[in-house]
């Protein structure tokens, strides 16, 4: 229940206000009364107050520094000041405080208790606007864990940012680790599912799974886990503070062994799991993580509840420079964005497809050079092409564009002269795939126009509103509206208008019907309306334009 504290050095007032409000069912408040300010703050205490109405002048404490005196301790305060006519320079000044409101005594109960109910309604509606934010904070904490993997799996797809950029995601999705240090990549893989076959069964285990590795965990060190996919959970992992990073590595094998035997024995499904050997920078961790994934696939062993520590010796001979491992991320994980391409072509945005085409495939060509780099240079060519031939295939486009382009080179790699020319032939596919689809566009678009002119010259007797004429070309009546004003430059009930007093000019030279008929005609079934409009549009009324010299030319 709200707290309304009256005000007034005049006792009679405020008691006969108060008398008033409590015989108000609609108003139910708690009500304070006072008859200066120190006596307001004296009843007040510690207890707050929702509603404060008060007389300005005061003797001691006046009504505004009383507001003043309030608001600073509860800000959401309502404020109605009680003023007399010579009173505009202090309402003045308290208005520009925001949360204020004045009513002149003079005007009677009715007006304050309108003020007093204005006052209510404002703080119900911020008391609901608090609910929905903080029931919308409420979902964000529920959504934090799918939220935290998203960002995670993009990072590992490649999308490393600067480590300030780092900091502030990590803190908005709760990941209780350092941005600027280096994290020590664990791998887990779920070898079979047990009894845990059911997509619903699948989740409970991962939940389950989760969790042992919590237990485990949390007492020796700092980490956060994801699920990577279908089968893989990845755990990224930081010493606690003050701890030395070989004391993280003995207490992730200890922890490994027991996370792995409770899966066995609580859970019933073997659990394989590979850890680093070292700690890598946040900027090279997709590369450990694929690393680790290829010893879980291919180190000897039965294959299932595997414990393997990486050896780097196990990996190239010659690996890449941590910048050359960073720009080939980079470029795999704007492979997985080939996708955002496909609305430019449908809609017809060659120059958006163009510059966003650039962007994605900026890559630096020494990737390229060496036998890896060629090998590459494949999975580039295989992903572009399976983006192009997927879209193809799709719109059965085939037919319509083989006779634009040399065909063969959207499957075969050997086509092309090299990586240059083959980024530019699949950017030039793209342009010429939007440049057909804008074409269609602008056809159906017309086409669309011309259903509904011919609809309306047709039926230009019947009603046309615009609910009728958007079903005719299967559209939302908004959508439709403003789609053909974008499309002629005019607004659809203009040109129905336009298309009215046209056929009634010539009504009016051809026939010797009444006025109100050829009104009926046109679909005007009020032929004041008519002439109105007929007016406006031609500067005569219809009977003026039928006896006219210049109705007879204008034909």
């Amino acid at each position: 229940m709200l707290h309304l504290m009256i005000v007034d050095d005049e006792p009679l007032a405020v008691n006969y206000l108060v008398e008033t409000l409590v015989e108000m069912p609609d108003l139910q408040m708690n009500i304070t009364k006072a008859y200066s300010g120190k006596d307001a703050l004296e009843k007040l205490g510690s207890n707050s107050v929702d509603i404060l109405l008060t007389d300005i002048r005061m003797p001691g404490m006046n009504g505004m520094e009383l507001a003043d005196r309030i608001l600073f301790r509860w800000p959401r305060c309502r404020v109605i000041f009680l003023t007399g006519y010579n009173d505009f320079d202090y309402v003045q000044s308290a208005l520009r405080k925001g949360g204020v409101d004045y009513v002149l005594k003079t005007e009677g109960d009715d007006i304050i208790v309108r003020a007093i109910e204005k006052a209510i309604d404002e703080i119900e509606t911020e008391v609901n606007e608090d609910h929905i934010l903080q029931k919308a904070r409420q979902q964000v904490h529920l959504a934090l864990p799918s939220l935290r993997r998203d960002y995670l799996i993009e990072f590992l797809l490649g999308e490393v940012e600067s480590t300030s950029a780092r900091r502030r995601r990590f803190k908005e999705l709760d990941i209780e680790l350092d941005p600027s240090q280096p994290v020590i990549a664990v791998l887990g893989r779920i070898d079979e599912w047990g009894t845990f076959s059911a997509p619903s069964e699948r989740v409970l285990l991962f939940y389950s799974i989760h969790n042992i590795a919590e237990e485990y965990l949390s007492p020796d060190v700092r980490f956060v886990s994801f699920q990577y996919d279908r089968t893989r959970i990845v755990w990224l992992v930081q010493p606690m503070a003050g701890q030395p990073w070989e004391t993280t590595l003995t207490a992730l094998d200890n922890c490994a062994v027991r996370i792995q035997t409770a899966c066995k024995s609580l859970l019933k499904v073997p659990f394989s799991i590979a850890l680093a050997s070292e700690s890598t920078s946040w900027e090279t961790v997709s590369n450990r993580i694929e690393a680790l994934k290829l010893q879980l696939t291919f180190r000897m062993g039965a294959g299932e509840e595997m414990l393997i520590t990486e050896h780097r010796e196990e990996l190239n001979d010659t690996p890449r420079s941590s910048h050359s491992l960073i720009e080939i991320g980079r470029l795999r994980s704007r492979m997985h964005k080939l996708d955002l391409l496909e609305s430019y072509m449908d809609n017809g945005m060659k120059e958006q497809f163009n510059q966003l085409f650039n962007e994605l495939f900026a890559v630096n060509e020494t990737l390229f050079s060496d036998e890896e780099g060629k090998w590459l240079g494949l999975e580039l060519f295989s992903h572009i092409s399976a983006f192009f031939l997927t879209y193809i295939n799709k719109r059965e486009l085939f037919n319509i564009i083989r006779p634009m382009l040399q065909i063969e080179k959207i499957y075969s790699p050997d086509q092309h002269s090299g990586l240059h020319e083959m980024l530019q032939f699949f950017n030039d596919l793209g342009v010429t795939l939007a440049e057909l689809n804008g074409r269609k566009q602008v056809e159906r678009t017309h086409n669309m126009i011309g259903r509904v002119h011919t609809y309306i010259h047709q039926f230009l007797h019947e009603e046309l509103s615009l609910t009728k004429l958007a079903e005719i070309v299967y559209l939302s009546p908004t959508y439709f509206s403003r789609l053909y004003k974008q499309i002629t430059g005019q607004g659809l009930l203009e040109y129905i208008n336009e298309t009215r007093i046209q056929r009634a000019k010539v009504l009016l030279k051809t026939t010797d019907r009444k006025i109100h008929e050829i009104a009926v005609e046109v679909g005007l079934e009020s032929a004041p309306y008519f002439t109105r409009l007929f007016r406006k549009k031609t500067g005569v009324t219809p009977q003026e334009y039928r006896e006219s010299s210049k109705g007879m030319e204008a034909l």
